[in-house]
């Protein structure tokens, strides 16, 4: 593994690394999911890749996520469509690289809307094609029989999933330093211009790094630009907190989508859940209480309400472009400088990176993409 810590390289004037993806220098802002998955792929398909991140490599949001691995909400059939194929890619590059400390597949239970909504969702996966399947609360309670108190019925998606991101990201990055990819970890980045071997020059806080292609994963952070670009991509970023409790002995065999706390189990007996009321947070702004409160509703939902408490607390923001939707593809203006920002970062990381280093590298673009170009904020 090369850990970097300087990024200054000499500036190459000619079409060395160019015309070959075996020859092609990428450089990745961002070291999340998406930019982990993506450097993986490159490097899959013979890139020199090199990964620059402001913080510590693993990424902010891939730290701060509740990581539900799913295609059951989709505004758009394309956007559907895009989410059904990452979560089978998932599971690919799960098998690959033996994520079964990070990942679990025990599917959702499903309640979180009653009545019309809980009626419309399970239509709409199901004209959709998607695996779902409705269950009453002897069914529940047979699959879950440490819940307190069952629903009338939940929706069963069993092809989902959950990963500890900023894990898996880690992993991602180290199969990529083994193999010769340069990990640069709190370099910040700021300003790239163009270079006369066609390429670009990334300037980052140690030096000037050359490249041919750039790629920005930056996340939340994609709406502050850079200077050079010229273009900035409009966000609609969301605040989120997600509670993780110490290990209990009380097993869940599903990730729980209920109407007033999302909660899932780690492989280590700890939970994990998402604060799912934003404007909570945005108005009280008292995180203690609000972590309490998240805690109370796990325990209130568990048989006996054993003894759940709470060992770390993560806010952060949510990156979410401004129509909602995922940003992938090369940045208006500037052809060698590719964007990938999504907030369902965690289910389309591994697949995003595939067909962005496709695209990149061998120039065939997927259909799957065509609706989510930064082209359309133009």
């Amino acid at each position: 593994m090369r850990t970097c810590h300087d990024c200054s390289q000499t500036e190459s004037t000619g079409k060395e690394g160019q015309d070959m993806a075996a020859a092609a220098r990428v450089v990745i802002v961002g070291s999340g999911i998406i930019g982990a998955s993506t450097a993986l792929a490159c490097q899959d398909l013979g890139a020199e890749v090199t990964i620059l991140d402001q913080g510590p490599l693993g990424g902010l949001a891939s730290a701060n996520s509740f990581g539900w691995i799913n295609a059951s909400f989709a505004e758009t059939q394309a956007y559907f469509e895009l989410r059904q194929e990452a979560v089978e890619a998932f599971r690919t590059l799960g098998q690959r690289l033996e994520l079964q400390a990070h990942v679990i597949w025990p599917g959702t239970l499903w309640w979180e809307d009653a009545g019309q909504d809980f009626e419309a969702q399970f239509a709409s996966l199901t004209l959709r094609g998607y695996a779902a399947l409705r269950l009453d609360r002897d069914e529940i309670a047979a699959r879950e029989p440490n819940l307190r108190e069952c629903p009338d019925h939940a929706l069963f998606t069993p092809m989902e999933g959950a990963a500890q991101a900023q894990s898996v990201a880690q992993t991602l990055l180290a199969h990529v330093g083994k193999r010769g990819g340069r990990l640069c970890a709190e370099q910040a980045v700021h300003a790239l211009r163009p270079s006369a071997g066609g390429g670009y020059i990334v300037q980052t806080s140690t030096g000037d790094l050359p490249c041919d292609f750039v790629i920005l994963a930056t996340g939340a952070a994609a709406h502050r630009g850079l200077t050079g670009l010229g273009w900035t991509l409009p966000m609609a970023n969301k605040r989120g907190m997600i509670v993780q409790t110490k290990p209990v002995q009380t097993r869940i065999h599903h990730i729980l989508m209920t109407p007033d706390v999302h909660f899932r189990q780690n492989p280590d007996g700890s939970l994990v859940a998402g604060e799912i009321f934003s404007g909570d947070l945005d108005r009280s702004g008292d995180v203690p209480a609000l972590a309490e409160t998240v805690i109370a509703r796990i325990r209130q939902k568990l048989r006996g309400q054993p003894d759940v408490q709470l060992a770390e607390v993560k806010l952060g923001e949510r990156p979410v472009p401004l129509d909602g939707l995922p940003v992938v593809g090369a940045v208006p203006g500037a052809p060698r400088i590719f964007m990938a920002v999504m907030h369902s970062g965690v289910t389309l990381g591994p697949l995003v990176g595939q067909l962005l280093a496709e695209e990149i590298l061998h120039g065939r673009s997927s259909p799957l993409l065509s609706s989510f170009r930064p082209a359309r904020f133009v």
